[in-house]
């Protein structure tokens, strides 16, 4: 007799202290080697803030963390779900590589505009005091700043993966690389630090991209920037901070000295 699988809850819970070792772990190590090892090397490259980094905020941005984590687990748990009760159209035989590229590419782009709708809703005043605050509490941004949210933003920001696993044949190879690739940009927007090269915004296709002194701007500012991987629809929709790329400049060059 074949043994059954194990109970959803346990499935879950491993899953939740997998994805919590092993980001925290990878953005433990990016901290580390930009924010304090290798500090005196790259302190031109710091971004400004009218804040300072600190013990609090670094508590603070854990906790909400974790809640980050919960929320995400919970999502897979309905995805989970979906596979279990047969509602799923996720595709789980290989699939060729093209295909992966595709769904990736589309995947990407549609999380781009998804995250600019809600980003933006969420600076409605009524919004931003009790939710969207949580994440700029965090001026200073540095990589822990990466996944600080409140939980109703958690869920906002992710829910889209529910719906999509339900109707699009997508391949789970696809979802995985999206979100690989979403970690890296978050880590690498919440750095602090620019060290992208200057000629990136001179080459038309780079320069639509989003960068840390892009969103740090998004943090400093508090209106405008509301992009995730790209700068589209703020360029298209007028909220785009003004001096960006002079301010980009200004970092990729290593120029900026005014921390200690």
């Amino acid at each position: 007799m074949a043994d059954s699988p194990p109970p959803l809850a346990w499935v879950l819970l491993h899953n939740l202290l997998v994805q919590a070792v092993a980001c925290l772990a990878l953005v433990g190590t990016v901290f580390l080697l930009v924010w304090r090892w290798d500090r005196e090397r790259f302190r031109g490259h710091r971004i400004p803030a009218p804040a300072r980094f600190g013990r609090e905020q670094l508590g603070r941005e854990l906790r909400y963390t974790l809640v980050t984590f919960v929320v995400g687990t919970s999502s897979a748990g309905g995805v989970m779900w979906l596979l279990q009760s047969g509602r799923s159209a996720l595709v789980m035989e290989p699939v060729p590589a093209w295909a992966v590229a595709g769904w990736t590419l589309g995947l990407v782009a549609f999380n781009d505009a998804w995250f600019y709708g809600w980003h933006r809703l969420l600076h409605h005043p009524r919004l931003f005091r009790y939710v969207h605050a949580v994440h700029h509490k965090s001026v200073d941004v540095n990589p822990f700043s990466s996944y600080a949210f409140h939980g109703v933003e958690s869920f906002l920001l992710g829910i889209w993966i529910l719906p999509a696993a339900a109707w699009l044949p997508l391949p789970l190879a696809a979802i995985g690389v999206v979100q690989l690739i979403g970690l890296g940009n978050n880590v690498m927007a919440h750095l602090g630090y620019e060290f992208l090269p200057r000629w990136l915004v001179r080459v038309p296709v780079l320069r639509w991209t989003n960068t840390a002194t892009f969103h740090s701007l998004h943090h400093t500012r508090l209106n405008g920037n509301y992009g995730l991987h790209s700068r589209l629809w703020d360029r298209l929709f007028g909220t785009e901070v003004p001096g960006y790329e002079e301010a980009f400049l200004q970092r990729a060059e290593g120029k900026y000295r005014r921390y200690p």
